[in-house]
């Protein structure tokens, strides 16, 4: 069986599992946790991407599902907008002696 949990609730599991280990140390149940926590951390692993922004060769985590993202914020993704805007300008906008 599989779960599909969201980023969230992977982090959230994680969390809690982590902290029933502690509690737990040294208890029968001690191997059960561990290897809970083991296959949560892979899931969550999975659920996320490493991505690097173009603009300011940042890393940042985006969610495996869906669209991805390719600027970490909407300020870099503006950034290349106006780089992307004034490159076409130099490039084919009116000339200096006109």
């Amino acid at each position: 069986m599989q779960l599909d949990l969201t980023l969230y609730e992977t982090e959230r599991l994680r969390r809690c599992l982590a902290e029933a280990l502690a509690s737990h140390a040294g208890g029968a149940d001690e191997q059960l946790l561990k290897n809970l926590l083991e296959k949560v951390v892979e899931a969550e692993s999975r659920s996320i991407r490493q991505r690097r922004c173009p603009v300011c060769r940042q890393f940042f985590t985006q969610a495996a599902v869906g669209r991805t993202g390719t600027y970490c914020s909407a300020a870099c993704k503006q950034k290349a907008y106006r780089q992307r805007r004034n490159a076409w300008r130099r490039q084919f906008g009116p000339s200096a002696s006109t």
